[in-house]
């Protein structure tokens, strides 16, 4: 019976640890190992570097180098990985693909360079990594030292000089500012926030316009702008493109930073972040507080908390369990619009030269109005690899916005001549709400083949209010559903040079009946369906890079142009929307090539793009309404214009620590087929240019940026009866910023850095749509790395 009961004991515990290898991948067979070591050029060991593994299917593991620059990845699944290093100081490095069978080991000797650009791992071209020669959109990467380099308040600044992009800001630190890729409106980009879109339900386009002023740079290892239609892979709004923020990566061991600073227009910042990890958990956590507590005409205090965070754990060495969030409360005090003179009605002139004071007044105070915005994205993923050619994950998200907009009674007296009617006291509510639920699966069909296929579910609704309102709809909520599934196959052939992919989306959409009375009850929203094709072609002997892209990209209706309300006094409005709007869609192309010289030191290339908008929403003027219900304005659907242009860019790595990247693009928007309502050549100038120069001296690192921005037409509207719109010429402008920083240990585990800087250095007065911008602004701090 004894020894009965000492078997059973036995089986018990094989049985136990039987189950345990099948939860936590233990196995008898010799493990699956990657090892390697990071040097520099002298041979030296380079010491807390990021290593990053990817697998072709999406799945990344990180490790960290030790005091020997040793990494290791032990227990992988068996496949394909692409291995990507970065350093501080260092120029980040992309391996070979890593082929690596079950049960083997492989050891990898890895080494950074100082003045060599990279062909860095990607993510948002295809959903999927893929080394940058690979890749047969247009996409520029943006990396932390880059932002980090140029001071930048917010993430829109970093943005700046990228090829075919245009931000502008509207007056001082928060006012509204805009990015528009190639020409087109500033809502025809999508965001996303690693891989996953946030917009604003409750924005007047659905975008994310609303919220891009607000954005810090918070926790972010890279930005990712890709232009061109990306809505095969990404969905509603990647017309114009898309722009995807990547968190920083969590690691081994913690690292704590701490960073004040303060300057012109009486800004102050203050920044903590720790990161680190053991073992198979990871977090990144950093906050971040903005003030400018005079701004421009000292009445434009602005105020910013930011937080944002990673969160990753490994329970088996093939599944990643991630979560992500951002949050940000943001103040601004606003000025009111500038306004036309009756000089700017006067003349023969298409398009007059703007001149302040002449015809038109630029933006001036008003002591009680401003906006509010409370932003929360969060989101968790589960990615798993299954085997060498099957992985597949879940993702949920959750953006909930509150945006409050207000005007008080007071009156600057200054400009009391411009209100004969008086100020309109006002209190504007609006609440968005979005819930994304993202599923893929990626399957590999020999070397040369990978598919994806996913669904998309996103369930959005809004909440308005307006007062004083004038609506019987005011204090309305609603919604709606969008159901999408998408398919994606990439192909390499001829030993990986040439590069081909496809995709194909299909997105449905849902209403609540109660949402449409009458005879739009019986009508029903129509699919949206798009295409994408993309190639590249790698001629190794010449380094040189051929590509080409072709597809579609949409725009979902917004909630408020199906469902928006109006509060305008005498008029008597009900609803503005049209519940069965069908969705924008437009088709581009572009084709282009880059080129690698002089051993990688120098790349250069070109991209000619074509976009047609087949089909828009624009706004229309006051109609009678069908229902009977008094008078409505409204949305229609109709034709839209082209964009067109050049995208070209220089990078090299002259000297060591050096970097020079220039760009220079040209852009005609077309106005004649646009339609009522849309003209995205407003404020999109023909020429742009681009220069950026950093050197690093041992300790002391200068970056030099300067952007110049060509002559464009804005519209500023007179302020009383009859209300006309001037289009006015507004001059452009180069605007330079000059920061250095020194690097100084203090001790063997605290660091300091102090820099100082301006922006705008040579203190150009210029206007961005007639608010006037601000002159040289001064900066300085200190941020502490232990």
């Amino acid at each position: 019976m004894l020894r009965t009961l000492k078997l059973f004991g036995l089986h018990t515990r094989v049985l136990a640890l039987l189950a345990l290898s099948c939860v936590f991948g233990v196995s008898a067979e010799a493990e699956t190992t990657i090892k390697g070591r990071v040097i520099d050029e002298q041979g030296s060991n380079v010491v807390g570097a990021l290593v990053f593994l990817s697998s072709r299917e999406g799945i990344t593991f990180r490790a960290t180098t030790d005091g020997d620059g040793v990494f290791e990845f032990r227990d992988l699944p068996a496949g394909s990985y692409l291995i990507e290093v970065k350093a501080k100081g260092f120029s980040p490095f992309t391996g070979e693909e890593t082929k690596i069978q079950k049960g083997e080991t492989k050891h990898l000797r890895l080494q950074l360079g100082l003045a060599a650009i990279n062909a860095s791992v990607v993510v948002t071209a295809t959903g999927t990594p893929q080394k940058a020669d690979e890749v047969g959109k247009v996409l520029t990467s943006i990396d932390s030292e880059q932002i980090e380099l140029k001071h930048e308040l917010t993430l829109t600044g970093a943005v700046q000089g990228v090829p075919g992009t245009r931000v502008q800001q509207q007056g001082s630190p928060g006012a509204l500012t805009t990015i528009r890729l190639r020409g087109l409106r500033n809502f025809d980009t999508a965001f996303l926030l690693d891989g996953l879109r946030v917009r604003d339900a409750a924005d007047i386009n659905g975008s994310a316009t609303s919220l891009l002023t607000d954005l810090i740079p918070v926790s972010i290892d890279r930005l990712e702008v890709m232009r061109g239609s990306g809505s095969s892979i990404h969905g509603t709004n990647a017309i114009g493109g898309v722009v995807n923020f990547v968190p920083a990566a969590t690691g081994s061991g913690w690292q704590f930073e701490a960073g004040a600073e303060g300057g012109s227009l009486a800004t102050f910042r203050e920044r903590l972040r720790i990161a680190g990890g053991r073992g198979r958990f990871g977090l990144v956590l950093g906050v971040n507080r903005l003030d400018v507590r005079e701004g421009l005409d000292g009445n434009d205090e602005y105020g910013n908390s930011a937080g944002s965070g990673r969160v990753q754990f490994q329970p088996t060495s093939a599944i990643v369990i991630s979560g992500n969030f951002y949050g940000s409360i943001a103040n601004a005090r606003q000025n009111d619009s500038p306004i036309a003179l009756p000089a700017a009605f006067g003349t023969s002139a298409t398009y007059p030269e703007a001149l302040a004071g002449v015809n038109f007044q630029p933006d001036f105070n008003n002591p009680d109005q401003g906006r509010r915005l409370r932003l929360l994205v969060g989101s968790v993923r589960l990615s798993h690899q299954v085997n060498d050619s099957t992985a597949y994950s879940f993702a949920y998200q959750r953006v909930s916005s509150h945006r409050r907009n207000y005007n008080g009674p007071e009156l600057d007296q200054r400009f009391a001549a411009f209100y004969p009617f008086g100020d309109f006291e006002f209190l504007s509510l609006n609440r968005g709400l979005t819930d994304t639920l993202d599923g893929r699966i990626h399957l590999r069909f020999g070397r040369a083949n990978l598919t994806t296929a996913g669904f998309e579910f996103e369930k959005e609704s809004i909440f308005q209010e307006s007062i004083p309102s004038f609506s019987a709809f005011n204090r309305t909520t609603d919604s709606q559903r969008t159901f999408a599934f998408f398919l994606q196959d990439q192909i390499s052939l001829f030993d990986e040079r040439l590069q081909i992919s496809f995709g194909a989306r299909t997105q449905s959409y849902r209403l609540r009946a109660a949402d449409r009375p009458g005879f739009l009850e019986a009508i029903d929203t129509r699919r949206s369906y798009t295409g994408d094709a993309a190639i590249a072609y790698l001629i190794r002997s010449t380094k040189t890079k051929l590509r080409a892209h072709l597809g579609n990209g949409f725009r979902a209706p917004a909630l408020f142009e199906r469902f928006g309300e109006g509060s305008f006094p005498g008029i008597g409005l009900t609803r503005f929307g049209d519940p069965t709007l069908r969705a924008e869609q437009s088709i581009s192309v572009d084709a282009g090539l880059d080129q690698r010289l002089a051993n990688d030191r120098v790349v250069l290339g070109a991209t000619y793009f074509y976009t047609r908008l087949q089909r828009v929403i624009a706004f229309r003027s006051f109609v009678s309404d069908p229902l009977g219900l008094g008078r409505f304005s409204g949305y229609t659907n109709q034709p839209g214009g082209f964009s067109r242009g050049l995208e070209t860019y220089f990078l090299t790595t002259p000297a060591r620590g050096g970097e020079i990247r220039a760009s220079y693009s040209f852009t005609n928007s077309d106005r004649a087929q646009l339609g009522r309502g849309l003209e995205p050549e407003y404020v999109i100038p023909r020429h742009t240019f681009s220069l950026n120069v950093s050197q690093r001296l041992r300790a002391l690192v200068v970056n030099f940026d300067l952007n110049h921005t060509g002559a464009h037409i804005a519209p500023v509207f007179e302020n009383n009866f009859p209300f006309r719109l001037a289009e006015l010429t507004f001059a452009g402008y180069t605007k330079a910023d000059l920061f250095a920083a020194f690097e100084r240990r203090l001790s063997e585990r605290v660091t300091s850095v102090l820099f100082g800087g301006a922006e705008n250095l040579f203190n150009r007065r210029y206007f961005e749509n007639g608010f006037r911008a601000p002159g040289i602004v001064g900066r300085g701090g200190v941020t502490f790395k232990f």
